[in-house]
């Protein structure tokens, strides 16, 4: 073999080797850069996940916080609505029998006393415990019956035991008899509209 070709030869076999190792270290740059992102990218997420966690844990005690407030403020609002009651029962109970007994106003004024102050009243702790500002007609069925109810059983015994004086051409049975029906009317028909009005909601769900 000539001594020029082999020069040649082991020129380009250098030449080789040199491109070689500049593969070598490109590559390894390449790989460096490669795990430099990685390491990054993953150090990115686990302050992501750290993150979250915190924020999870806020989340946690937030919730935690709502239910303790929303606890509370139905027990509140519970507490408020019996005391309304109260107040309405003593109304009705005491203090309205009470003006009449004084004022010396027929006993007939009472039932329709009764059953005003308790259908504004009801209105007012139902509209109170549903938290809506406008009056629906749940509300008002609500009213309207209690108000109905309560007249009939404070109407019921009084007549009954004779402290009511009615006049003569009514008899006591005919009064009771119709009263009776008129309130079991209603009751049928506040029962039955909220029976409706649950299926109605069910079904367009």
């Amino acid at each position: 073999m000539p001594d020029s070709l082999k020069d040649d030869t082991e020129k380009d076999i250098g030449r080789l080797f040199q491109e070689k190792d500049l593969l070598e270290e490109q590559i390894r740059k390449l790989d460096f850069e490669k795990i430099e992102r990685l390491q990054k990218y993953n150090e990115e997420l686990e302050k992501r996940a750290e993150w979250l966690d915190k924020e999870r844990i806020k989340v946690i005690k937030e919730r935690d916080n709502y239910r303790k407030q929303v606890k509370n403020f139905r027990g509140r609002k519970w507490f408020s609505s019996l005391r309304m009651v109260s107040i309405l029962a003593v109304i009705d109970l005491i203090i309205l029998p009470l003006l009449l007994w004084l004022l010396k106003i027929p006993i007939q004024w009472f039932f329709i006393s009764i059953g005003i102050i308790t259908f504004f009243g009801i209105l007012i702790i139902a509209n109170y415990m549903s938290g809506t500002s406008p009056l629906n007609s749940g509300e008002v069925r609500k009213a309207l019956t209690s108000s109905f109810v309560v007249t009939y059983f404070a109407f019921l015994p009084l007549v009954t035991f004779g402290s009511v004086n009615l006049p003569a051409d009514e008899p006591i049975k005919t009064i009771v008899t119709n009263f009776t029906w008129i309130v079991g009317a209603i009751v049928i028909f506040y029962f039955g509209s909220r029976a409706l009005e649950e299926y109605v909601k069910t079904k367009n769900q």
